[in-house]
């Protein structure tokens, strides 16, 4: 079956050797693809900037904060990465006020630094779902409970799949309280809480970006498939090449993880939040930022990924190509079809299709287009692809160390979106400090 969890299709082999040439990345100039070389020599000089303390508006809520320490970015079109650089430092502050380590201590980015990916595991667990789906044990327009009967209570008998992929169920943003709370003594009552959870609006009724959809679409795949999350989503990185992409299952120690020197770290999280938060060495390193997320072992269908830029990367392309890469069907052409589709023309300004938000300027700045997907996540990650350009640009970053309240990145995102634009020969305007 295509896009099985353990065996891979290749494109039909009279075009395999074509395809395998052409459909993977290559480095490469931007003229050799017709792009303008200029904007993103000026990305590059430009985005370390926003690593120097100023007051930013209200990205830095009017107070004086570099936005993030630094960041790995590459920029793609027509199957060619045209731009690949690291900017800034990983691992600079000795605690949440921003005190400076010594500065032989510091830790240079690099273009394959690992990041907590936070909500870009959505992407992730959302082509996992589609992968599912083009093996025909999953529709997208029946209940969750047809699968799942327990998920029916509380109301929620007539969620559908697609109601989980959109943040169209009706649930609350998270569950409240934390599933790091005391309260919870097993993971059993975890995860019982997390099906059982009720609704905060009818179904469909209105859109509200919630994890615990995500939460429950990673049960729900692993009840149909008889798979867990980890391996389901390794059965496609692994065949995109994707050996930096993992979960910390178990929320290992440094010295159980073989990339740990490769990981930037995110929060100080106990001193910005206090004394409720979950008890681990600080700051968060190695282990999923998102609280719920390690309090489910690292592994969650919202959360709990790490990865790197190159590996994105590849994803990205995957998509561009309509669902191969390398010779290795992934998805379907109808699924990426999906990734492009508005889901929820009912609310206008949330669009969204399956794994995607669509035409959102506070990621993509003026590349948004109702034909260009991306997500962010909270720890400062970002991706973006634009299907009518046959153009992605990937920006992984850790805005929250050593304190997520100190900036928004999502200047540095539409600035991010400005300089691909004029690449591509657009008259666009460098986006404003609101």
């Amino acid at each position: 079956m295509k896009g099985s969890v353990f065996f891979s299709t290749l494109v039909s082999s009279s075009l395999a050797n074509s395809v395998v040439a052409n459909d993977v990345l290559k480095p490469g100039s931007p003229e050799s693809v017709g792009l303008l070389p200029e904007p993103l020599k000026d990305m590059q000089t430009n985005l370390s900037r926003y690593t120097l303390p100023a007051n930013y508006g209200s990205f830095t809520y009017n107070k004086v904060h570099p936005i993030q320490p630094g960041g790995s970015v590459i920029v793609g079109h027509e199957s060619t990465v045209v731009s690949s650089f690291a900017f800034g430092n990983t691992n600079l502050y000795t605690d949440a006020n921003g005190t400076l380590l010594p500065k032989d201590e510091w830790t240079p980015t690099k273009i394959d630094t690992i990041y907590d990916m936070a909500s870009l595991t959505k992407v992730f667990t959302a082509v996992a779902a589609l992968r599912v789906m083009d093996d025909g044990i999953l529709e997208l327009e029946k209940t969750v409970a047809s699968y799942m009967p327990e998920f029916a209570v509380n109301g929620k008998e007539n969620v559908t799949v697609r109601m989980l992929l959109t943040h169209t169920s009706g649930f609350f943003a998270d569950p409240e309280p934390g599933l790091y709370c005391p309260k919870y003594k097993t993971m059993e009552q975890r995860v019982e809480n997390i099906i059982h959870y009720p609704l905060e609006d009818a179904p469909g009724a209105k859109y509200r970006y919630s994890d615990l959809n995500f939460m429950n679409l990673r049960y729900l795949l692993e009840r149909v498939t008889g798979h867990p999350i980890e391996e389901l989503i390794h059965s496609f990185t692994s065949q995109l090449g994707m050996t930096s992409t993992f979960y910390n299952a178990g929320n290992k120690p440094p010295a159980q993880v073989s990339q740990y020197d490769r990981m930037a770290p995110t929060e100080y999280q106990i001193e910005v939040l206090g004394k409720d938060e979950p008890r681990r060495p600080q700051p968060v390193r190695g282990t999923v930022h998102d609280e719920n997320a390690w309090a489910l072992d690292g592994v969650s269908g919202h959360a709990g990924l790490f990865s790197a830029a190159p590996d994105v990367a590849k994803l990205c392309q995957m998509i561009l190509n309509n669902g191969t890469y390398g010779g290795k069907q992934i998805l379907s052409r109808k699924s990426v079809d999906m990734m492009f589709t508005n889901f929820n023309e009912k609310f206008p300004g949330n669009e969204h299709s399956i794994g995607f938000e669509l035409n959102q300027y506070y990621f993509s700045g003026a590349m948004a287009s109702v034909l260009t997907g991306g997500h962010t996540g909270f720890t400062g990650t970002t991706l973006v692809v634009d299907r009518p350009s046959q153009t992605f640009f990937v920006m992984l970053a850790h805005h929250v160390h050593p304190n997520r309240e100190w900036s928004s990145n999502n200047i540095v995102r539409e600035a991010l979106g400005y300089w691909v634009a004029r690449s591509l020969g657009r008259n666009v305007s460098f986006p404003p400090l609101d």
